[in-house]
């Protein structure tokens, strides 16, 4: 039987079965009896979980508290058919926000329900074994909307941005929810409150829709690529399946197999979508991503709503985003994209951290104190195939006091052998790769954004190139932003002190929050999905994690 008729015949049989067991209206025997159950069954789970290690959210010691002894009887918490109903719902409506609603008990829920109602007599069992069910589901449902369902810290190590914590006062809010009637909307409020998220929930609902449809058959064509110009059968192909993602295209009316303006433009808003080179040419790249199938699309969606689970809810009013696998950086007020800018991020084994900090200031025309591991694989081997690189570069050996050390003096053939007990800098200048302005946030990870003369670079759509730290196409344009509110520092003073060539540090008097993140995929305000490389392979430990069983799920099925 569906749990809608369930849920509905329950409903009505609760008036007479529900409130007299759980009130003790009529049926002080029955009320004692489920205490006794209760408690027993509390018991035993304290015994049965010692081993679990940390605050699960089906930690006994939780469950216990909530289940205060009032006299000599343990107060049940779900003695309303509607909180019954509702929960049944949350968990089924669990699946919107890519959660698995099996993790939650459904099942054995749906069958003690379903049992209950058609049941002649009522076995006290059953009602407290449904009782326990239906607290340890909004326990962990509630547990998993608000702070993730997975660990970040187990499954991805490399997380270290502002958390989304758990509430401090966890069990007043879930008794107080539990004594309510309005579990599912106290579960909505659980999920993080940012756009980006509630937009990846509309995508998730319309990629759900195209997996019911069927999704898409996998597109090939006997060409070595197809362009703008050509007529070919294949043609009318790839506008099908570009329609099913992008609408209907409409095709030539004297040629439908022509690969027209039209069909260009769409090719080339796919390609946008996806982190592709947006050339308008279909060849084996564009192919490999036309053919990803609805599913995979999905897990990658799930994937990152649970990330954003991670993320803290107050990333500030004001302050700068970094999407590592987007290659992009944006500027954020009050919830509004006010400024944005193509990036180069770490390439793998070179990866930019995920991580929060501060801006606090901004410097012109830096110097570049070259970190150890580039000294070590790239500098010192250039300096022993020519002795003029450091003049060249426009480079100087330091001792670590700051006094300089004479280069023709060292051996450097040993460098590499030992510890490189000095420090090189190079001087503002062409040559420097951090070109003209360098942003700080103070970080361990010796991470910051900055300019580049390397311009070349952010025509790529895979711009994984440095060594860890951020560099961004738009430097001068985000000094303005920064600076903006500062009567000092107008956009033709900031530029007259770049043009000085001379090295010079802004302070900022408002530090801006700096939240480098890894989100493969996003969406807009219509839930339109658009997905990124990942680019360092991230994902499928992710979606694995997400596809296991809690740990511990079902212990909560106490059979006597």
């Amino acid at each position: 039987m569906r749990a809608t008729g369930i849920i509905n015949s329950f409903s009505s049989l609760l008036i007479t079965v529900t409130v007299p067991i759980f009130c003790g209206c009529t049926s002080n025997k029955f009320a004692r009896e489920l205490s006794e159950n209760l408690s027993t069954n509390i018991d035993t789970l304290q015994e049965k979980i010692p081993a679990f290690e940390g605050e699960l959210i089906y930690n006994p010691d939780i469950i216990t508290r909530l289940y205060e002894k009032g006299g000599s009887l343990l107060s049940a918490k779900w003695n309303s058919r509607d909180r019954i109903a509702q929960m049944i719902t949350a968990i089924r409506k669990a699946s919107e926000d890519g959660l698995n609603p099996d993790d939650y008990h459904l099942q054995d829920i749906e069958s003690l329900t379903e049992k209950i109602v058609y049941s002649e007599n009522v076995e006290v069992d059953d009602v407290g074994r449904l009782e326990l069910l239906l607290t340890d589901s909004f326990l962990l449902l509630s547990s998993h909307l608000s702070a993730g369902k997975t660990d970040p810290e187990t499954i991805d190590p490399q997380w270290k941005a502002s958390r989304r914590m758990a509430r401090k006062n966890r069990d007043t809010f879930i008794d107080s929810t539990l004594n309510s009637n309005n579990i599912i909307g106290t579960l909505q409020n659980l999920t993080p409150k940012h756009r980006e998220y509630s937009n990846l929930r509309n995508a998730l609902a319309q990629y759900r829709k195209l997996e019911e449809a069927g999704g898409w058959q996998s597109f090939s064509t006997s060409l070595p690529k197809l362009e703008k110009g050509m007529s070919h059968p294949d043609i009318s192909l790839l506008r099908k399946r570009l329609s099913i993602t992008q609408g209907n295209i409409q095709s030539d009316p004297d040629d439908p197999n022509l690969f027209d303006q039209n069909l260009y433009d769409q090719v080339v808003l796919f390609q946008q979508r996806n982190g592709l080179d947006t050339d308008g040419v279909v060849g084996r790249t564009t192919i490999a991503s036309l053919n990803i199938p609805v599913h995979q699309r999905i897990e990658t969606i799930e994937a990152n709503l649970e990330r954003w689970r991670w993320i803290s809810d107050d990333l500030g009013d004001r302050y700068i985003r970094v999407n590592i696998a987007g290659f992009e950086l944006q500027a954020i007020e009050n919830g509004n994209i006010v400024f944005q800018s193509p990036a180069i991020v770490g390439r793998l084994y070179k990866e930019t951290p995920v991580f929060s900090s501060a801006m606090k200031y901004l410097v012109l025309n830096p110097e570049w104190a070259i970190p150890p591991g580039i000294l070590k694989d790239e500098i010192i081997p250039d300096v022993i195939k020519n002795p003029k690189y450091l003049a060249e570069k426009n480079m100087k050996v330091l001792h670590l006091d700051g006094s300089e050390v004479d280069p023709s003096a060292m051996v450097w053939d040993s460098a590499l052998l030992k510890r490189f007990p000095y420090m090189i800098q190079q001087a503002p200048g062409r040559n420097n790769p951090l070109g003209h302005i360098k942003f700080v946030f103070p970080n361990h990870y010796n991470v910051y954004i900055h300019d580049t003369p390397s311009r070349s670079l952010f025509l790529r759509s895979n711009r994984s190139f440095s060594h860890g730290c951020i560099r961004i196409s738009k430097a001068h344009e985000l000094a303005e932003y920064l600076l903006n509110n500062n009567p000092d520092w107008s956009p033709d003073r900031l530029q007259k002190a770049i043009d000085q060539g001379k090295g010079r540090t802004i302070g900022l008097s408002n530090p801006v929050p700096v939240h480098i993140l890894y989100l493969t995929a996003s969406a807009d305000d219509q839930g339109t999905a658009c997905f990124s490389k990942d680019i360092y392979n991230r994902d499928q430990p992710l979606i694995t994690a997400l596809k296991k069983t809690p740990p511990g799920t079902g212990s909560l099925v106490i059979r006597n």
